[in-house]
């Protein structure tokens, strides 16, 4: 009985460390997490209880697997999915826990529909920025508008371009660079209501 005991403590030990190790990744970086889960949830009122899910989920792999995600750094990447999953499923439990019934009792509100109206907004003052930027790039000379293009429009890298046309990639990263100075310079985000 004494060699199950040792055992035993042993595998309690392992599992309070793993347990000590996600805790303290999820304080440090809990706020990142949190904002990630909004987004995916578009903050739907239940998201925090989505990534307590998801992290009692995390808890109960095997220590084999939740170790290799520890040592490869891929807590976030992990709970992430697992939300993204979790989300969108129609068969997933989060769904036939709040989701569900929240698509059942939600109501219109007015507030709702003037952050939709907001949106669409900013949406189409982003396409005209980048309309306007694409025709600013149109008017450049010949070097100039053919490497913008490839890389900001058409993205090609740097690298690519440097082998396909035989330029030095330091010479074109910098010619890149002033013309982005040049488009933050000309066109004010500010002036098309985008962030």
């Amino acid at each position: 009985m004494g060699v199950f005991y040792v055992i035993l403590n042993f595998v309690i030990l392992i599992l309070k460390w793993k347990v000590k190790m996600i805790t303290e990744y999820i304080n440090l970086h809990y706020t990142e997490i949190l904002n990630k889960f909004k987004a995916i949830t578009r903050n739907h009122q239940d998201t925090q209880d989505l990534l307590q899910d998801c992290i009692l989920n995390f808890l109960e792999k095997g220590n084999d697997y939740t170790n290799q995600v520890l040592q490869d750094g891929k807590v976030q990447h992990y709970l992430i999915r697992m939300a993204h999953i979790q989300f969108n499923s129609s068969t997933s439990p989060f769904y036939t826990q709040y989701k569900k019934s929240s698509l059942k009792t939600t109501e219109i509100n007015e507030e709702l529909v003037e952050e939709v109206e907001d949106v669409q907004e900013i949406h189409e003052d982003t396409e005209k920025l980048v309309k306007d930027v694409k025709i600013y790039i149109g008017n450049l000379p010949v070097y100039n508008r053919t490497i913008a293009e490839k890389h900001l429009v058409d993205n090609v890298s740097q690298r690519e371009m440097s082998k396909f046309y035989n330029i030095n990639r330091i010479h074109i990263a910098k010619d890149i660079d002033t013309i982005k100075k040049n488009i933050r310079i000309t066109f004010n985000r500010n002036d098309y209501g985008t962030y």
